[in-house]
């Protein structure tokens, strides 16, 4: 219980910061890339207004507003124009931003741009990335303007990296500490949980004696004068709360097991047994008792645990179906799993959440004033005994028959 409560804890919390880190790193690198994009075809738009040459004072926008570039950082952009006329010849074409390539691989630049079908955007050739935009020219033809920013763009790539390598260094730094302190976190939770255990297992134990008095007292005066219904009334009494104390206990032991032992028993064998231990009960309240069990099933768990998972689910569907309707206990393979569903006549009620019959001391009538004897404890036993044994339960309503369905 203990180490299930550490991973959980350290699993949310992780989950929590993952979730975190990857909003506020997103946001961070959403804005940083999209304000470089701002920026550089800020600038092409500049020098397109200006023909497609350097203006005098560059003035660029980005998400803070309008930015004066320097006289030395407008000597650093690295860019190219060209006009080409509607027969798609080269009128014009100013190289002089651009010293590293030919006119011949500036041509071959401009027929990439050519090719693409936006007004503005980006493509990479020869290991550079570049920006272009087309424009009207004043002739009538198109003006491209292709600006290296191979610079702007890995500067943005570096600060996406660099802010990954930190997110995935923080989760790493967080799950060591975590696993360092997350004993000392869930300490005041483990001991809540090992005080309501103690108090019920010693309340228990306690209780026994006084009903075992209550027992013994009653038992004299049904020999001295003789039975009668008082007397009947209070050994009826005594045994409901005997079998209460004994349920109690039983969910506080099984909550305190760390692991068990699964082994390979026959489904099939404890399934048969409890339901024909349970087919006289049910014939003789009237009820039409039918069985499907498939042979040689085997499961991994442990064989008195499934017994009594067995045990407590025919017993709910005897005690609760309605007179003159029917049980029926199916046994059946399905694939590498064997499902075990236990149904029962049902009367339909309406805003019936039926998955709150696992809760602990739920009853299905809120007043306690069924005729149905019953503590609303067996059902979360048989959860405990699922999820010991590694399976599923759940339980659906269809056709007048409620079933509970066991996976394992």
């Amino acid at each position: 219980m203990i180490r299930r409560l550490k991973i959980k804890f350290i699993v949310i919390s992780s989950l929590a910061l993952l979730i975190t880190l990857i909003i506020v790193l997103g946001v961070i690198n959403g804005v940083s890339y999209y304000n470089s994009k701002v920026e550089i075809f800020s600038v092409i738009s500049r020098i397109s207004e200006n023909h497609g040459h350097m203006p005098d004072r560059l003035e660029y926008r980005s998400i803070i507003g309008e930015t004066i570039l320097t006289d030395e950082s407008r000597f650093t952009l690295r860019f190219f124009s060209a006009v080409v006329d509607d027969s798609g010849n080269v009128v014009d074409m100013d190289r002089g931003r651009v010293e590293t390539f030919s006119e011949s691989d500036a041509r071959k630049y401009l027929a990439k741009a050519e090719q693409r079908l936006s007004d503005e955007g980006f493509f990479s050739e020869d290991n550079v990335t570049f920006a272009y935009q087309k424009t009207e020219a004043g002739n009538g033809g198109t003006l491209y303007v292709i600006l290296d920013v191979t610079r702007q763009l890995r500067s943005t790539h570096m600060f996406m990296k660099f802010s990954l390598y930190v997110g995935l260094l923080s989760m790493f730094l967080l799950l060591l500490i975590l696993s360092i302190f997350s004993k000392r976190a869930v300490a005041p939770l483990v001991k809540n949980m090992e005080s309501q255990k103690m108090f019920i297992t010693n309340a228990g134990h306690e209780l026994k004696t006084p009903l075992a008095i209550i027992s013994a007292n009653t038992e004299v005066l049904e020999m001295t004068e003789g039975k009668n219904e008082w007397t009947e009334s209070t050994m009826e009494q005594v045994k409901r709360m005997s079998e209460l104390i004994s349920h109690l206990i039983t969910l506080s032991k099984l909550q305190e097991k760390e692991e068990i032992v699964l082994a390979d028993v026959s489904f099939t064998e404890v399934t048969e047994k409890v339901a024909t231990e349970f087919r006289v009960l049910a014939e003789k309240n009237g009820l039409n008792y039918e069985t499907e069990i498939a042979e040689g099933r085997t499961v991994k768990a442990d064989e008195a645990g499934l017994r009594e998972l067995v045990s407590i689910l025919v017993d709910n569907a005897v005690k609760y179906c309605t007179d003159g309707g029917t049980v029926r206990v199916v046994l059946e393979a399905k694939g590498h799993s064997t499902i075990l569903a236990v149904s029962n006549t049902y009367p339909e009620k309406e805003d019936v959440d039926y998955s709150r019959f696992f809760d602990r001391f739920y009853r299905e009538d809120e007043s306690h004033n069924s005729e149905k004897k019953g503590f609303g404890i067996g059902l979360s036993m048989a959860q405990h005994f699922t999820e010991m044994f590694k399976g599923k339960i759940g339980v659906n309503y269809k056709n007048g028959m409620i079933c509970f369905t066991v996976v394992l």
